[in-house]
């Protein structure tokens, strides 16, 4: 794991966010789309530099982006 703790959003990085997005919205409503949102809002707050659960080691049990 490195040192630093800050991710640093790059304009890239920011684009494929985007594009993302875009991917998400145009996708059929089931399960994937569910996942592929919670996948994005848990990215979107790691890069606002919200801490992430247990330190960003684990994820709950009841946190959307891990259930199958």
């Amino acid at each position: 794991m490195a040192k630093s703790k800050t991710i640093r959003v790059t304009a890239n990085v920011q684009k494929c966010i985007d594009e993302l997005k875009e991917a998400v919205k145009a996708m059929p409503l089931g399960d994937s789309k569910k996942r592929a949102e919670a996948a994005l809002n848990y990215l979107e707050k790691t890069f606002k530099g919200e801490k992430q659960p247990l330190r960003g080691r684990e994820c709950p049990v009841e946190k959307l982006i891990i259930k199958s």
